[in-house]
């Protein structure tokens, strides 16, 4: 899918704590009238829908953080109790420019990509020491009592070890809006490294006192 040909207005979902990144998967439970409604629209359209963090008290943005995800729709079921369950494959991140005055329960914002074109060509793979990283990973999940099966961590694929892994980990909402912000998706890996390591520090603190 080619940047140029995305569209510059889209339904959005503000979910705080919920990252998609390029490239990553974030599968959703829609049970809400209104994003019943969008997932209504995303699918008889182009099946794509902006992920953004609330951020309340910002008035220029409508409590919404500036930049988002875009993703598209890759599985979609309908339950029995008429939920929605899909799963959003990350294409690119985009800028909020304005909100856009609808009829509709759910909102549509009129967005930006241009400062992301190198998300089709970043690679997370890059400046990527897997070994250290796990052994950060390992000591991060323990101290957060997340268990995970090791034998599929040791073996999957490196994108979708980042991509999982800034999604699951309990970080809090502005570090996971620092992990969607960097400048380069492949500075990722790095940046969760040092998010890791504070945590770390934090808990050995609070263990001595």
């Amino acid at each position: 899918m080619v940047i140029d040909n995305l569209p510059n207005e889209i339904p959005i979902f503000p979910l705080s704590g919920a990252l998609l990144l390029p490239e990553g998967n974030l599968p959703l439970n829609i049970f809400e009238p209104r994003y019943i409604e969008m997932t209504d629209y995303a699918m008889a359209n182009e099946k794509l829908i902006g992920m953004i963090q609330e951020n309340h008290g910002s008035k220029k943005t409508n409590n919404l953080y500036t930049v988002g995800c875009l993703g598209k729709i890759t599985q979609y079921n309908e339950t029995n109790d008429g939920r929605y369950l899909i799963n959003l494959n990350g294409i690119t991140r985009f800028k909020f420019i304005a909100e856009i005055k609808t009829n509709k329960k759910f909102r549509k914002l009129k967005v930006d990509y241009s400062e992301f074109k190198n998300d089709y060509k970043n690679n997370y793979k890059n400046n990527l020491d897997k070994d250290k990283f796990l052994d950060e990973v390992k000591v991060y999940l323990s101290k957060n009592n997340i268990n995970i099966n090791w034998d599929i961590i040791n073996n999957v694929d490196l994108t979708v070890l980042v991509t999982t892994l800034a999604s699951i980990c309990p970080f809090s909402n502005a570090e996971k809006q620092s992990i969607l912000e960097c400048s380069n998706t492949d500075q990722i890996p790095n940046i969760m490294l040092n998010l890791f390591k504070m945590s770390d520090e934090e808990f050995n603190k609070k263990s001595l006192n």
